[in-house]
């Protein structure tokens, strides 16, 4: 496949690389695009997530906003948000047993919001988790895995669908009141099952977004920034469905994908809109740090996550799209990792055999089975438990710090390479999988004086390295 190449030199940023590459996807370095990948929420262990979407531009959008479960990355929860010019949309999701037909009392959760922004149908107060696309997914495996407690943690999906004029874009603007003008006119023009009020207009991004992992009763607030994705539709030409459908979805976009790769902006053609978002997030390695000091109680978890593999891996009866290789069997999709761990005076253990749980065959390397994954890391005193320490996951892999370690605390390098040593590679030679996702630390002051709550968290993103097939290795 031909390869553009645009050197920093010559381009003035990825925005210049954008527009002189017809505007392939592309990662937006300035946190603003057409989609937003949230890569982690959870209403486990207490825990409550809280998300915002900013309009940041004049024109009154459509967005889809879609949660999406920690196992297969299968929808949950969507809805459309109609979103006046510079309006910011709020939300949350909290607890609850499930009261669904057919799921009641399973382990769910539900969406609320006091946003006035219009989302038409949505139930603003309770809106609880649905198992309907779930129930669909599983019917080839005879229904087995389709609880509600797959959503309990898992991802957040907004896209862009449209921009509007005239009626539209009145109905949405908020009033001196902070109230839209009219949501009733967006029910109304879907009632009908069609969308015929109004002239959809090309896409122009400008929404970012973040998010924040609540923990009221331990005192702990843990935030992170969307990942934005511009250059998403071909020719900026959207598409804006009815409430409730899956479409669109980040398979939906622009077939040519453009990736940083050692201060070099490379332009590739793929046969699918997933195939080309994936690249964007493919790394051969991750890096990041772990802390488990004693003292202050020290907790670290990696959440790593796959926010595009549901369409590489839901492909039977036809193969699996690269760079992923294992397809949904109804419970995983297993990829395996290298994990070398190093403590801060630079001892080191490499994470196979008694080091992992669940323990992998002996001299193989540990799996990551679902597309949200949380990875703990404990002392070689410590126990793996059932679910993680931090984020309440069952998605968990619980890894050894090195046993001869001088520190408690360190770094770790994962690499996203079968035990064979044959990397993962996509159809342009990327190698390695497409991941989001940040490590989580937690600490707690037992000496703190009575009646202070002495709780630390702190969210940070994962570094990595990229390899393509014309681009060295360091």
């Amino acid at each position: 496949m031909k390869k553009n190449k645009l050197t920093m030199g010559i381009v003035a940023g990825i925005a210049g690389v954008a527009g002189m590459a017809n505007a392939q996807q592309y990662i937006n370095p300035e946190g603003t695009g057409e989609v937003l990948i949230y890569p982690y929420y959870t209403v486990n262990n207490g825990i409550n997530t809280l998300y915002s979407v900013v309009n940041t531009t004049a024109d009154a959008k459509a967005v889809k906003v879609r949660f999406l479960e920690g196992e297969n990355t299968v929808e949950v929860l969507d809805f459309n948000v109609y979103m006046s010019p510079f309006d910011v949309w709020t939300g949350g999701l909290v607890a609850t047993d499930s009261t669904v037909p057919g799921n009641v009392g399973q382990p769910s959760a539900y969406h609320t919001t006091s946003d006035t922004s219009c989302a038409p149908y949505l139930d603003k107060a309770r809106q609880e988790f649905l198992p309907f696309a779930i129930d669909a997914s599983q019917a080839p495996f005879s229904g087995i895995n389709s609880s509600l407690q797959r959503g309990t943690d898992g991802h957040i999906e907004v896209l862009e669908m449209a921009v509007h004029a005239g009626p539209a874009a009145a109905a949405s603007l908020h009033g001196s009141d902070g109230v839209p003008a009219n949501c009733a006119f967006f029910e109304a023009a879907w009632n009908d099952d069609s969308w015929t009020e109004d002239v959809d207009l090309a896409t122009t991004g400008g929404l970012m977004g973040s998010a924040v992992l609540v923990n009221v009763n331990e005192g702990l607030a843990m935030t992170y920034d969307a990942v934005a994705v511009d250059g998403f539709w071909p020719a900026g030409v959207g598409s804006h469905t009815e409430p409730g459908n899956l479409s669109p979805s980040i398979s939906n976009g622009d077939t040519s994908a453009t990736v940083f790769n050692g201060g070099v902006a490379t332009t590739s053609a793929y046969a699918s809109g997933a195939e080309a978002i994936s690249s964007l997030f493919i790394k051969q390695n991750i890096y990041n740090e772990y802390a488990l000091d004693a003292a202050v109680a020290g907790k670290s978890e990696w959440v790593i996550t796959f926010p595009t593999k549901n369409p590489h891996v839901n492909t039977a009866p036809l193969p699996v799209i690269p760079p992923f290789v294992n397809e949904w069997n109804g419970t995983t999709s297993c990829h395996e990792f290298t994990l070398s761990i190093y403590d801060r005076e630079e001892q080191e253990e490499q994470a196979q055999g008694g080091t992992v749980s669940p323990e992998p065959p002996s001299g193989a390397n540990p799996a990551l089975c679902y597309e949200v994954n949380v990875v703990e890391f404990i002392l070689p005193s410590g126990a793996p438990g059932a679910t993680s320490s931090i984020f309440g996951s069952d998605n968990l892999v619980t890894v050894t710090t090195p046993a001869g370690a001088k520190t408690e605390s360190g770094w770790a390098n994962m690499g996203f390479i079968s035990d064979s040593g044959t990397p993962y590679v996509d159809a342009n030679g990327y190698q390695g999988l497409p991941v989001a996702g940040f490590a989580a630390q937690q600490f707690t002051n037992g000496g703190a004086a009575d009646g202070l709550l002495a709780q630390y968290a702190g969210l940070f993103v994962h570094k990595g390295l990229v390899v393509s097939g014309t681009a060295p290795t360091r």
